[in-house]
């Protein structure tokens, strides 16, 4: 165990960053952390210790599933990643995006989703499909939902079937995963960890339904957000990169194509940097941030992988509850601080990194 990881997240919990977390550290495959702190809600009634399976919502870390699963086509040799997104959706008036610029986020398409939930599933469909880019494919980085929505639908397309059930089997099946799903069980709700009063729109708790908006609307079933998860299982993911694709034996995803996840697509001054899937050069990856790689979710859960020190992190939080806080998110500079703590505590040279 590390005590450093304690005191950085008991600070957070007391700083109201958010009510309890769950950390889990993997170094060369072996558990060097796993801890849970705090509670659900912080002492508001209802509340529950958190423990190491207390379910979140997995919020943004979605679009990694969902780049997985893509790239398992791609490797199948079902979803050559150059080729435009509408041949598999000739629906989609964008007929220059690629494969490739939905999963790096550079399509150039700009609808914002979340403002489009309250008109329903048809309106953000129409919307998404029907969008002009903003910027021609390609040539601007710019983190959106949409473009692994898109991603979600042409790898259900492909699969033949619910993007759920394509997961399913190229993810959760694959990696051992049976405490992660979209719309969980009314079974499991008491193993999950809300996320925010939602007076304005749900009138209530948001408590084992999707807290992504346009994923709610969509019926909790999207390639941007919705899955639930525990901190053991959504390690998996990250130690996958790692592994270069291999999994029990098993090559899961081609290493050539796990090392291209997570390498820059394009580097430009002032826009984010992305893999496949994968987010690079992310303040929440602390003294690892030039060779590290990572993804956020909205509601609190980050996840962080640093190949050159074989470390896989997964913190899992609600840091939206009771209610969001806008930007800059204080969880994101504890995920930073916890890199760090990691890093000095396996004496690595990048623990003396300034960022």
């Amino acid at each position: 165990m590390i005590p450093a990881i304690d005191r950085i997240i008991t600070a957070a919990i007391h700083e109201h960053v958010f009510p309890g977390a769950v950390v889990m550290v993997a170094h060369h495959d072996r558990l060097i952390h796993a801890a849970a702190y705090g509670a659900t809600m912080y002492h508001d009634p209802g509340t529950r210790p958190v423990t190491l399976d207390t379910i979140y919502d997995l919020a943004s870390l979605t679009k990694v599933f969902t780049a997985t699963a893509a790239l398992r086509l791609h490797d199948a040799g079902m979803l050559p990643l150059d080729l435009p997104a509408q041949h598999w959706l000739p629906a989609l008036r964008a007929g220059d995006i690629t494969v490739r610029h939905l999963l790096s986020h550079c399509s150039g398409l700009a609808v914002q989703m979340a403002p489009l939930a309250r008109a329903g599933a048809a309106a953000i469909r129409h919307a998404v499909y029907t969008a002009i880019p903003k910027h021609p494919p390609g040539s601007v980085t710019e983190y959106a939902n949409l473009n692994t929505f898109l991603l979600g639908e042409l790898v259900a397309t492909i699969y033949g079937g619910s993007l759920d059930a394509a997961i399913s089997e190229l993810v959760y099946a694959p990696l051992g995963m049976e405490q992660t799903r979209f719309c969980p069980p009314a079974e499991w709700r008491p193993q999950i960890a809300p996320t925010e009063w939602d007076q304005a729109w749900r009138g209530d708790l948001v408590h084992g339904m999707v807290h992504d908006e346009s994923a709610y609307a969509l019926g909790g079933v999207a390639g941007h957000a919705g899955i639930f998860g525990i901190a053991g299982e959504a390690l998996r993911l990250v130690q996958l990169f790692l592994r270069e694709g291999a999994w029990e034996g098993r090559q899961l995803l081609r290493a050539e194509t796990a090392v291209a996840a997570l390498t820059p697509q394009a580097e430009r001054a002032g826009q984010p940097v992305s893999g496949l899937g994968w987010m690079l050069r992310r303040p929440y990856l602390g003294p690892a941030m030039m060779v590290g790689f990572g993804h956020s979710g909205f509601t609190g859960p980050l996840m962080i992988g640093i190949p050159s020190e074989q470390l896989a992190i997964i913190i899992l939080c609600n840091r939206t509850y009771p209610r969001r806080t806008p930007p800059p998110y204080r969880h994101h500079a504890a995920g930073a601080e916890i890199t760090r703590a990691v890093l000095q505590a396996i004496d690595s040279p990048l623990s003396r990194t300034q960022v």
